[in-house]
């Protein structure tokens, strides 16, 4: 045999093994979603076993065995069923209910919370009446990950004209002792919910007790739009209530699925982009598409809409709204 010929045969084995780990990797680490393992432990398993196949076994067996944990790990992730019926975490208990009736927005179990720390809170719910036709204008809300500058919450915060702020926040539904990850979204471990509250709860929460980087970029978009925006999200939350769906990491999160109701109502979709990938990034886009109610250039509107680093330790949770954007006006 020649030289070229051994080449290819070795090129075509390692290939072969390198997708037989592939596969047992992401089949491991769904089932490991499944069972609440980590997607650390997970990976371990999936690398002693194939480690295992690899030293005492052939290369179409172990194909064999990949695919039938794939198969399994297909099944499980087509029978799950989302639903609503579980041990839901305190801030994520309730699905808020909307009543439309011409102009008045009416909803139950608004969130309220007065948050202590991260993780204590005084749990408040609220029904409120919002008057749709003073609808004002919308600011976007993006809280990045960390210190990274992809991953980001996206939220969306709507004025009236009264000077209260309603937020809509897209979000996996956590049970009790679950938290996220990219890897549970992935694997339908996680409801979608979508949260109505307030800023003094959604935004409070992130910036003084999660220590979160915090934008408030004002938006500029015509007023029947943003009560057209308001009422289809007020509609598929709703829907919600009697046909649960899960959080997906990438084609249902906080971004995709606010971005799919903005396309709903838009005459020229925004497409998918890599701001739309890294929320982070997604002030940027709207920026460069005229979106952001400003006249600075990029590198000013970024700084002079961080909001987190313009407030003190101590607020009044009653004003929190106003004293937000005097903040902003003052620096």
């Amino acid at each position: 045999m020649s030289l070229a010929n051994l080449g290819l045969q070795f090129a075509g084995k390692a290939l072969g093994w390198l997708g037989v780990f592939t596969l047992l990797l992401i089949s491991i680490l769904f089932l490991g979603a499944y069972i609440g393992l980590s997607s650390s432990w997970s990976t371990l398993i999936a690398l002693v076993g194939w480690a295992t196949a690899f030293r005492l076994t052939s290369l179409q067996r172990s194909a064999f065995i990949a695919l039938a944990v794939a198969l399994l790990t297909a099944v499980g992730y087509l029978i799950h069923r989302p639903s609503n019926d579980r041990s839901w975490k305190p801030e994520v208990a309730r699905l808020p209910q909307l009543e439309v009736e011409s102009n008045r927005l009416s909803i139950t179990d608004l969130r309220d919370f007065r948050w202590n720390s991260k993780e204590t809170f005084v749990e408040r719910w609220a029904n409120a009446t919002y008057d749709i036709s003073q609808l004002a204008g919308i600011d976007l809300v993006v809280v990045p990950f960390d210190d990274a500058d992809l991953a980001a919450h996206v939220m969306l915060s709507f004025s009236f004209e009264d000077g209260r702020r309603l937020v809509v926040s897209v979000e996996g539904r956590l049970e009790i002792g679950e938290t996220y990850s990219l890897m549970g979204g992935a694997a339908r471990q996680l409801e979608l919910i979508y949260v109505f509250g307030t800023e003094s709860d959604l935004i409070d929460l992130r910036i003084r007790h999660r220590g979160d980087r915090l934008y408030l970029f004002p938006l500029r978009l015509d007023p029947n739009f943003a009560k057209e925006l308001l009422l289809e999200l007020c509609q598929s939350t709703n829907q919600l209530n009697d046909q649960p769906k899960f959080y997906a990491t990438l084609r249902n999160n906080c971004t995709t699925s606010l971005l799919r109701h903005v396309n709903r109502l838009r005459e020229e979709p925004i497409g998918l982009s890599r701001e739309i990938l890294f929320p982070a990034r997604i002030g940027q886009l709207l920026h460069r598409l005229g979106y952001l109610d400003t006249n600075l250039d990029w590198p000013e509107a970024k700084q002079r809409f961080r909001v987190d680093d313009k407030i003190g330790e101590t607020l009044d949770l009653d004003h929190y709204s106003r004293i937000l954007r005097a903040a902003i006006l003052e620096h």
